[in-house]
């Protein structure tokens, strides 16, 4: 039997407000365990930052209490909390060379000239950046920049890792790689992260779990498996991936499974997430991935047929705008191998899906 994770950082009862009147962080209960990859993930305005500066000390917590090895923080300043700090534009020193840049965390720390020589040359080696210590900051590519930071929040072993949206200052190809190899070293110096973004797919690709923040409070928390396949409501359901929505109200119960009828009187069976009764409204929520073109699987309960409106090739799959159940923008992923001549505009294809991938959710 596994032991159970050890808690670092609780957030209790935590609220942040600056106009005394709304909340940009409301009642959040939060634990975070040692060695685990947590990711903030939300909107723009959801509070995930605001939860991120009050760990660091950066912002005062309105109420409730912060606590790091189960001792509060309330009185603890930011560098008496042994925090390491990414944030986006690196806030690298642009007159001091890599080397001291790194450093910078020892010396205020007044480690010895050898410890802090012995200590940075192990964290360059780390991010991949041996040989390049008398260089600028000017002189050194976005990701090298990247990785200088990263280097510096982690050259003095601190408990936690804060990351505040650290790759979104990078172009594509190298933000997909910098997630894998924050990922990576992560996984090698079992190393706590606390990590803020508003992109999911860097959010599915990086962390251990998840917390989904809207208007200041946690919507769910979860394995990336777990809020993507099993969204606890409609807005994490559309918030997390590609998702379709369909509307309609609940016909009979049986189970674990509705029959759900649509508003153009269709009826679709699905999974339910939370208890619901007969009558009540419901959002169903269906991955595009879920929706099979032609089905010939016996459990492929659910099935409609569409007419295909858009077409567009992705390499590996096509997605296929659809017109069915009284709408026309259901969209599905259909593999490349799936016969063309099927997904042409105008043509008319069986669409179906199976009930266990079909989730009723309340609506929002």
């Amino acid at each position: 039997m596994a032991p159970e994770p050890e808690v670092l950082v609780r957030f209790r009862d935590v609220e942040k407000t600056y106009d005394g009147r709304v909340n940009v962080v409301d009642r959040l209960n939060l634990e975070i365990c040692r060695g685990e990859f947590l990711t903030l993930l939300g909107p723009s305005g959801s509070g995930k930052t605001t939860i991120l500066l009050m760990l660091a000390g950066f912002e005062a917590v309105t109420a409730g209490d912060i606590a790091l090895n189960d001792r509060s923080l309330r009185n603890v300043p930011p560098f008496r909390r042994n925090m390491g700090i990414v944030f986006q534009n690196y806030a690298l020193f642009p007159h001091k060379s890599v080397f001291q840049n790194v450093a910078f965390p020892l010396v205020q720390r007044r480690n010895s000239k050898s410890a802090i020589r012995q200590k940075v040359e192990a964290a360059l080696r780390m991010v991949d950046l041996s040989g390049l210590d008398d260089r600028r900051p000017n002189q050194l590519s976005g990701g090298q920049q990247q990785r200088v930071a990263l280097a510096r929040a982690l050259v003095f072993e601190p408990e936690i890792v804060l990351m505040d949206e650290p790759l979104g200052a990078l172009d594509k190809k190298l933000r997909e790689q910098m997630q894998i190899e924050i990922k990576h070293l992560h996984e090698e110096l079992g190393m706590t992260v606390a990590y803020v973004t508003h992109d999911q797919g860097e959010a599915l690709t990086m962390s251990d779990r998840v917390a989904i923040m809207n208007e200041g409070l946690i919507q769910q928390v979860g394995s990336p498996h777990e809020v993507y396949e099993e969204p606890a409501n409609a807005f994490v359901a559309n918030f997390i991936g590609e998702n379709n929505s369909f509307e309609g109200r609940i016909e009979s119960i049986s189970g674990s499974e509705c029959a759900v009828r649509l508003a153009n009187g269709d009826v679709v069976r699905a999974r339910s997430a939370t208890p619901r009764a007969k009558g009540d409204a419901a959002v169903l929520s269906l991955r595009p991935e879920r929706l099979v073109i032609d089905p010939d699987a016996d459990d492929v309960a659910n099935r409609f047929g569409a007419t295909v409106v858009e077409v567009i090739y992705f390499g590996a799959h096509n997605r296929v705008r659809l017109a069915m159940t009284g709408r026309d923008d259901i969209i599905a992923l259909a593999p490349a191998s799936t016969r063309s001549d099927a997904l042409a505009p105008g043509e008319t294809v069986e669409v179906g899906w199976s009930p266990k991938h079909c989730r009723v959710l309340a609506p929002e």
